[in-house]
């Protein structure tokens, strides 16, 4: 078992040194340029099933963009966008949040598409010492996912019960899912019965907040 002490001194030695939200007293890298990339990733992909983004500008332009932030942007434009049209798309959104977002700061927005709405949850001033801002996007019309390889290791679902799991999680009915997937309503049933167990949970509310909550395991 790990104590506090030992606690500490493992959090000061892999402390990460890119991330957005650790901006000072940076530690030497203690891993390669590709497998911090790949961490990089990971992260990225974890945090956008929850529908979680982040975006960083240096004067008012778009330096970088997760996947999961370029694709909330596109949505709401309803096109592609390339590098140039990105750092517009991203003053239009925070346009729309009737804020400002310095140099040096940070700030939460939270969007939807489909109410048409964004709006500042929190903001922090003098993060940065440069003219670096960033915006962390949270997407209120994302479904928090988990990944059918997660509910498999966690739980020993089949593939039939990870495609009616998945499809739970993102808002689906039982008869529509049956529907798509062909099946009868006795075998959606007992498949929703087999989840239960599984997963020890009693109700279908609790098992759809269940995979929301591991939604961010890899």
């Amino acid at each position: 078992m790990l104590n506090l002490t030992q606690s500490s001194s493992v959090a000061s030695r892999y402390q990460s040194r890119e991330s957005i939200f650790n901006i000072s007293n940076r530690a030497p890298p203690i891993l390669s340029s590709d497998r911090r990339s790949d961490v990089r990733d990971e992260m990225y992909a974890a945090l956008g099933r929850i529908g979680c983004a982040h975006i960083l500008l240096k004067h008012n332009r778009v330096v970088e963009v997760s996947p999961t932030g370029q694709a909330i942007l596109e949505r709401r434009c309803g096109s592609a966008l390339d590098t140039r049209s990105l750092s517009g798309a991203v003053r239009e959104l925070v346009k729309c949040a009737g804020v400002e977002v310095p140099a040096g700061s940070m700030a939460w927005l939270a969007t939807s598409s489909r109410e048409g709405i964004t709006s500042l949850v929190n903001q922090i001033a003098n993060v940065w010492s440069d003219d670096t801002c960033a915006i962390v996007l949270l997407d209120l019309d994302a479904r928090p996912e988990p990944s059918p390889r997660t509910l498999q290791r966690l739980f020993g679902l089949t593939t039939a019960e990870i495609h009616v799991a998945i499809e739970l999680a993102r808002g689906g009915n039982l008869l529509d899912i049956a529907r798509s997937q062909q099946l009868s309503r006795t075998t959606i049933r007992s498949h929703l019965a087999s989840l239960f167990v599984k997963t020890q949970t009693r109700r279908q509310v609790e098992l759809v907040s269940l995979l929301g909550r591991i939604a961010l395991i890899p």
